[in-house]
């Protein structure tokens, strides 16, 4: 499989993943992520692929979320993306909308049953 190949399976299921937090699909997510998860959040808060899951199937409400370009670094099975992060999220319960922008990076790994990723680190750049 080559570079650009890989670039844009990963970008097709960086869309999907994003489509699964704004639809609340926690199947379609946690298919997405490896079980050792590491997920920092821009508030510093680190959550697994369980305190993560729960997180956006309990807490939190993803009402729209954009990636602008994203840069995908092909390294065999491990590929980086680094790009920015456009996201309305609300906290259940709570109607104020959070209007945030921010810098990710992610981790993506290949396995026998495809691409998972494994870490996100979230940096925030504003939130409103």
């Amino acid at each position: 499989m080559s570079d650009d190949t890989i670039r844009r399976e990963i970008l097709r299921l960086e869309k999907l993943r994003c489509d699964a937090l704004t639809s609340c699909d926690i199947e379609t997510l946690g298919a997405l992520m490896t079980e050792d998860l590491v997920h920092i959040h821009g508030s510093g808060q680190v959550d697994d692929k369980v305190s993560y899951l729960n997180g956006v199937k309990n807490k939190y409400k993803f009402h729209r979320i954009e990636r602008g370009e994203l840069r995908v670094r092909v390294y065999g099975d491990f590929v980086v993306v680094n790009g920015p992060l456009s996201q309305t999220v609300s906290v259940n319960g709570i109607e104020k909308l959070n209007q945030i922008k921010a810098i990710t990076t992610q981790t993506w790994i290949r396995s026998g049953d495809g691409w998972k990723q494994s870490t996100c680190h979230m940096g925030f750049l504003s939130v409103t």
